[in-house]
């Protein structure tokens, strides 16, 4: 759920928010997203201000924090699987399991366990759809898995983590090779004449991504303290 700010920005005028119902049904709200949920900003990173929060007076004292910043209101998912996977070239993926309750530089779990080849399957066609979709070459797709489900929660990073202190060896040699590769089928088919953008291919246009099978479960969600817990 997408929430109006706190205290409202700069230039915000009566007709700002004239869709929004005053006052808020914030009764609806939780019961649509229910408990616990993760407070965050719509276009935040890093783990800045996000809230994990398991009643409405533990929301409220996180939003009254929240200053000028419009934030989502979010589904926790009880993940049993995690994965990070790279993708490259709308056409290549690699998939690493992840432990985001982890420390940092032990995310990338390096003896992973045997994960179900169906659910594999199902999380490189989600990524591929995705990032046909958003149109990036380049991008990391995070999914977490509830009952065999997984749930995009982090698929806007069209420049990811390829530091290989944290990504480990393997995954640092696949990323560089396949970015590599990429880059020069690029300068291959280089014409000397720059695209041509248009909003209009976003708004209306059809979508190469809808025939590619079944939308993917889309959750957004972090935690200052990532546990094994992470929020839609």
């Amino acid at each position: 759920m997408l929430l109006p700010h706190k205290h409202h920005p700069a230039g915000t005028t009566g007709a700002s928010m004239r869709n929004l119902e005053y006052p808020m049904p914030w009764d609806s709200i939780f019961t649509y997203v229910g408990f616990p949920a993760f407070l965050k900003p719509f276009d935040g990173g890093g783990w800045r201000d996000v809230y994990k929060v398991s009643s409405p007076n533990e929301f409220f004292d996180a939003y009254d924090q929240t200053r000028t910043l419009c934030m989502t209101l979010q589904t926790a998912v009880n993940f049993k699987e995690y994965f990070r996977c790279y993708c490259v070239g709308q056409e290549k993926v690699h998939i690493m399991q992840y432990d985001p309750s982890a420390p940092f530089h032990e995310r990338y779990v390096k003896n992973p366990a045997p994960v179900d080849p169906k659910l594999l399957d199902r999380v490189e066609r989600d990524c591929l759809t995705l990032c046909r979709a958003l149109g990036y070459d380049l991008n990391t797709v995070e999914f977490a898995c509830e009952d065999g489900i997984p749930y995009a929660i982090d698929f806007m990073n069209p420049a990811p983590d390829a530091d290989v202190s944290s990504v480990g060896q393997a995954n640092f040699d696949w990323i560089v090779n396949q970015v590599a590769d990429l880059a020069m089928e690029k300068a291959r088919k280089h014409t000397g004449k720059a695209p041509e953008y248009r909003w209009s291919a976003f708004l209306g246009g059809p979508s190469d991504a809808s025939a590619n099978g079944k939308r993917p479960s889309v959750r957004k969600t972090s935690s200052k303290q990532p546990s094994k817990s992470a929020r839609r």
